[in-house]
């Protein structure tokens, strides 16, 4: 019963570090950074600007910002200016999309 247990907790790692790496923002790509929920559209794109990117889109339902940038800490940056989670553009899209479509 252990070694079944033992298995599926593996398992379990193994999936949360993949679906972790494929959600890594990178530099010059699109990321999406999620704020305290009720940002407004204006504190989100403040804090994008003092972190030093451009923006894509705003969504102040959803408290999040797609924005891009060339720089290396850009991520850590957005940390720095109050978001709460970074990630990368392409996929964290595809779960707020398919988070409307299911309400």
């Amino acid at each position: 019963m252990r070694e079944i247990a033992f298995g599926l907790v593996l398992a379990v790692m193994i999936v949360l570090a993949a679906f972790l790496a494929a959600m890594r923002p990178v530099p010059g790509r699109p990321m999406v950074a999620f704020f305290p929920a009720g940002s407004t559209a204006k504190a989100m794109s403040e804090a994008v600007a003092q972190a030093g990117g451009s923006l894509i889109e705003i969504d102040t339902t959803s408290a999040t910002i797609t924005t891009i940038a060339d720089a290396a800490g850009f991520s850590s940056a957005l940390y720095q200016s109050g978001a709460w989670l970074v990630l990368d553009g392409s996929v964290a899209h595809l779960c707020v999309r398919i988070r409307r479509w299911s309400i």
